[in-house]
């Protein structure tokens, strides 16, 4: 991404791709929770209590 942005050239797909990696290591909050709770009432994923 830093090279992308010293070339002047848009990248963002991977810019995208590395700031949801970096938010996924954050504890969730609750609109992530309403998220998860919301894709198993629609048979998605399970929700984890934590």
């Amino acid at each position: 991404m830093q090279e992308a942005i010293d070339r002047n050239i848009p990248a963002p797909v991977i810019t995208l791709s590395l700031l949801q990696r970096l938010r996924s290591r954050q504890e969730e909050n609750f609109g992530d929770k309403v998220i998860a709770a919301l894709r198993q009432q629609f048979g998605g994923h399970a929700v984890r209590e934590t």
